[in-house]
């Protein structure tokens, strides 16, 4: 039985490996088309660049397994002394600080709405509520980030980014908030939703009757479902997040990582973008793992209905060969 579960164990593992270096090469064929001409201005500068798109693709594969980045082609990026990963690191830390205080905006104000609402459950607050969260979702954040740029004078914050560690913070607040509107709605429609359903079951109606607080059914019940709910769809609303972060990035002149992308793109930088492709993508994979371990953990019936389902498919297709 150990035996049979290590081999399925690598096969799965086989199997996404496959997958993923298929992926990863689809990317790289697609950047390198889509850059082709950047590329051809850089192998007119540069006989370092390897012309031939088959031989750029072996090279990029030996980097690859070898945990090898490449280099850097520009003449610009080459006096900084840097590595394509130290250069990642240095404009991704403002991304991930920035994207960070934004996703914790939305998440706090939007599970608060959505459990205030759930228990103004058609009421005028709930109305009120959902009413101010749907209109400031829909409102284009480019729109917003105008309104924000033109109003900082009279009330008086930063309008740009500031390194500086005194006015760091402030200078990313405005912009995060900005940000945070659509995961406002995201979060706040999902507790709503879960804080609902959990208060009109009949366990929670029939613990109230036994003269349980609400409070105490809130730290039992509710709060358990809701971080269960919220850590289901953590990854998708984030990445929602990371991706709408890059115009306001640009607008707020934050020097993340659009403007590592936008570099690297227009000087046909192959090695900077499948490295920024390939590490975002595998340590989306990490994050995803970590994620469903942590639910596994708070949620174990889950794992067991899930490898319940699994071994039922695996049953019915033996038995439909046979």
């Amino acid at each position: 039985m150990k035996n049979n579960s290590s081999l399925i164990i690598v096969k799965k593992i086989a199997i996404y490996f496959f997958i993923l270096l298929i992926i990863i090469s689809l990317v790289f064929f697609a950047i390198n088309i889509l850059i082709e001409p950047q590329i051809k201005k850089n192998i007119a500068v540069s006989s370092q660049i390897e012309s031939n798109l088959w031989k750029r693709y072996l090279y990029f594969l030996g980097n690859l397994f070898s945990f090898q980045t490449g280099r850097i082609f520009s003449s610009e990026l080459n006096n900084v002394n840097l590595s394509i990963f130290g250069l990642y690191l240095s404009q991704f830390k403002w991304t991930i600080l920035f994207t960070i205080l934004s996703f914790s905006i939305g998440f706090i104000l939007g599970n608060v709405l959505g459990i205030w609402s759930a228990y103004k459950y058609n009421k005028s607050t709930d109305f009120i509520i959902n009413l101010t969260v749907a209109a400031i979702s829909t409102i284009p954040l480019i729109v917003l980030a105008i309104v924000a740029l033109g109003t900082s004078t009279f009330l008086g914050y930063p309008s740009q980014f500031i390194s500086n560690s005194k006015y760091l913070l402030i200078s990313l607040l405005v912009p995060a908030i900005i940000s945070a509107f659509g995961s406002i709605s995201l979060f706040h429609a999902r507790s709503r939703k879960i804080t609902k359903n959990v208060m009109q079951s009949n366990y929670f109606e029939f613990a109230i009757s036994l003269g349980n607080s609400r409070w105490k059914l809130f730290k039992s019940q509710i709060f358990k479902n809701l971080v269960i709910g919220e850590l289901q769809a953590i990854v998708p609303f984030y990445l929602l997040l990371f991706s709408s972060s890059l115009v306001i990035e640009r607008i707020f002149s934050i020097p993340g990582q659009s403007v590592f992308i936008s570099y690297a793109f227009s000087k046909g930088e192959v090695n900077l973008i499948m490295f920024y492709f390939t590490f975002s993508f595998f340590t989306l994979i990490i994050f995803k793992w970590i994620n469903q371990v942590i639910l596994n953990i708070l949620n174990p019936l889950q794992n067991i209905e899930r490898r319940i389902k699994w071994f039922n498919r695996k049953w019915v297709k033996k038995h439909a060969i046979k």
